[in-house]
């Protein structure tokens, strides 16, 4: 080799050492960034072995295994009904093994990979303190009890969780494994106190379950019964102590301030209240239709689904809203209610109007329908076009459609119907929308803002910047109730100029899930379910939708059994094996082997689980042919750990086909591999010294 090859080579290796480093410090914080490490680093590798004719990558013992997988995806891609789009994940897929030779190859010795491990971590660290600094407003908003979920920072809460598991298996082998110096303990129980508190603010329970399992499954290994007893006492004393929180609760807001009348516990799940001329109504999960005067139950109305609101249409006349979007319409005859008819609207509605008796329903897949007549069951009238929208007013002369992406689009009304386009603003980060006296309040992070429509154009009139928090808004004889996320209340009114005066301003706490105001008065609904008690609820929604998604992959699953339906969306086949009552369409059935299944059928699915095997025990023969030593022993324990917990998490997610978490299965398996390899050759090589 000449001195100009040999520098020419040596460019190389540092271009892949460059861009290899770019892609560690990425994994845990920017796909973007990441994709351009991996395929930088790649690309140089393919050059330089172009130039030496030297294969730079490891048999390892799955290649078989991984091209099972490859041909599992083409044999699902030549049967599906939809080959283009199978290609392109059949594409995403396979550019992707890569990572894990790739890894491997850029590791040059035992000492670089121990330096990409820190490098790793100490990244992985990083993004969990911003994460953490974020959930802290994230909390003081009151936005757990809201959205039941942590903030959506650099991937989804979901997602951030399970690539915080990689970090939390892997500190906690090391504090394991390791016999460590004082300062080294040190540091890995910080990082580990740090990853396990944005694991925790993450509020997603897909990763927690992961974790869990996973830190039981190291503690049977290295056999410390001493430290899994009394965490298992642990866990099922957080069982009985995690309790579900139901409170309705009324105030006085006549004056300046508010003032509590009296509050009451619930059995069920008050998920919101609503005014009759005498009662109030609680719209109840598990209970129905709870009808109160004061504190005290007066009439109750059980609902075939789980109830969510309910309107008064006439004297006698009421309109419930189920989870499920179904409406019943309700009679009252004296003492009983009866229904009178039940409507289903065709997609997922996320708002309604009642506009002389008829009834306008604005599905966010499906657009706008017309129920002409709530007694009858008659033709329906929709309108396609208004798909996307989340936010529905109408008026004797026009039809207001928002949505936090189109902005605020209006149309002319012509007798019940929109018809002629007169308008379109764009408005962006639209959290929450209300019409009041023809005025349009939009509450977004810049604060509540008040719009006109005047000679066809939105104006802006005023603005209230203190108000970025809007959680909810009800108006009621000329003034506004609103509630901010953080339980603090404001009463306004709009002035003939179209100014905002604050009338009164006051804190509720705990904040409430919702509310209605009438005459003066706000009744507040408040729910908090314990985390740890949601996973055997199947109330909750997320439960609920998970069961209907794995009971329609299975019903996909048992008509294309041998190949599945391609690997694809699923939302396609999803509307035509779901049930009616089923309304919130998804791409994905939120469990890595039922969509196995239903997208690559029996032959897909045998050909991963026996990857996914083959991986655990190539996994646990590394460990065990180095238990023992250094880093590598507790590095295999935290690469077991970490694919356990992925494997468990992927019960509930779909998280193997999630890009960022492939990614990290592959660098972490491969960088154990390469290890592994490297710390042979240093044994053979200190033998051969020796003798």
């Amino acid at each position: 080799m000449s001195e100009q090859e040999a520098k020419q080579y040596k460019i190389l290796d540092w271009l892949i050492l460059g861009f290899f480093i770019i892609f560690i410090l990425s994994l845990s914080n920017s796909i973007f960034v990441n994709q351009i490490g991996y395929f930088g680093a790649l690309l140089f590798i393919l050059v330089k072995y172009f130039f030496t004719r030297k294969n730079p990558f490891h048999k390892t013992g799955l290649e078989l295994a991984l091209a099972l997988y490859m041909i599992a995806e083409i044999l699902s891609l030549i049967f599906s009904d939809y080959k283009a789009e199978a290609f392109h994940n059949f594409s995403k897929r396979a550019l992707l093994v890569p990572v894990f030779y790739t890894t491997i190859t850029a590791v040059d010795n035992f000492k670089r990979g121990k330096t990409f491990f820190n490098l790793f971590i100490g990244a992985s660290l990083i993004t969990c303190v911003i994460y953490l600094i974020v959930s802290i407003k994230f909390y003081f908003n009151n936005l757990y009890v809201i959205t039941q979920s942590g903030p959506a920072m650099i991937h989804n809460p979901i997602t951030t969780s399970e690539i915080i598991s990689f970090t939390i298996m892997f500190l906690f082998a090391f504090i394991l494994n390791e016999k460590s110096s004082l300062k080294t303990k040190i540091l890995l129980y910080a990082g580990l106190a740090i990853s396990v508190l944005t694991l925790i603010a993450t509020y997603k329970r897909t990763g927690w379950m992961g974790v869990a399992f996973s830190i039981i499954i190291l503690l049977i290994i290295k056999k410390k019964w001493k430290v899994l007893i009394p965490l298992f006492l642990l866990g099922i004393i957080l069982l009985v102590v995690d309790k579900n929180i139901s409170t309705v609760s009324v105030y006085d807001f006549a004056k300046s301030k508010t003032e509590l009348l009296f509050s009451f516990d619930t059995k069920g799940r008050p998920w919101s209240v609503s005014n009759t001329d005498s009662l109030y109504v609680i719209s109840d999960y598990e209970n129905g239709l709870l009808f109160y005067k004061d504190s005290n139950q007066v009439q109750k109305f059980e609902t075939p689904g789980f109830a969510i609101s309910c309107s008064q249409i006439s004297d006698d006349h009421f309109l419930a809203r189920l989870i499920d979007t179904r409406f019943l319409v309700l009679r009252k005859e004296g003492t009983e209610i009866k229904t009178v008819n039940e409507i289903l609207p065709p997609g997922t509605t996320k708002d309604f109007i009642l506009i002389e008796k008829n009834l306008y329903t604005l599905d966010v897949d499906s657009g706008l329908t017309l129920f002409e007549s709530l007694e009858e069951k008659i033709k329906s009238t929709r309108f396609r076009r208004f798909k996307g929208y989340n936010w529905l007013f109408v008026d004797s002369s026009k039809f207001i459609f928002a949505s936090e992406d189109s902005g605020v689009t209006i149309y002319s009304r012509e007798e019940m119907l929109p018809a002629r386009f007169i308008f379109n603003k764009k408005i962006s980060q639209i959290n929450r929308m209300h019409f009041f006296d023809d005025n349009i309040l939009i509450g977004s992070p810049d604060g509540l803002s008040l719009y006109n429509f005047e000679n066809n154009k939105l104006i802006l009139k005023d603005s209230l910047i203190q108000l970025s928090q809007v959680h909810r808004m009800r108006n009621d004889d000329g003034k506004l109730a609103v509630i901010c996320s953080d339980g603090t209340v404001y009463k306004l009114n709009i002035s003939n100029s179209s100014k905002f005066e604050i009338l009164a301003q006051d804190k509720i706490s705990p904040a409430p899930t919702n509310f209605d105001y009438c005459r003066d008065k706000l009744y507040c609904t408040y729910i908090n379910r314990g985390r740890l008690l949601s996973f055997f609820d199947p109330y909750l929604t997320q439960n609920f939708t998970r069961l209907a998604l794995w009971r329609s992959g299975w019903l996909i699953f048992k008509d294309y059994p041998l190949f599945g339906v391609g690997d694809i969306d699923l939302a396609k086949y999803y509307v035509k094996y779901k049930r009616p009552s089923d309304k919130e369409i998804h791409g994905h059935l939120h469990n890595n082997y039922m969509h196995f299944l239903a997208t690559l059928g029996l032959v897909g699915f045998l050909a991963l689980s026996y990857l996914f095997v083959l991986i655990i025990i190539k996994i646990v023969r590394i460990y065990n042919a180095t238990k023992g030593k250094q880093f590598i022993a507790s590095y295999s324990l935290g690469a077991l750990a970490s694919f356990v917990s992925i494997l468990i998490s992927g019960l509930t997610e779909l998280n193997f086909w999630d890009h960022e978490i492939s990614t990290l299965i592959y660098f972490t398996i491969g960088l154990n591999f390469a290890l592994y390899i490297h710390f042979k050759n240093d044994s053979q090589k200190n033998e051969t010294e020796t003798k």
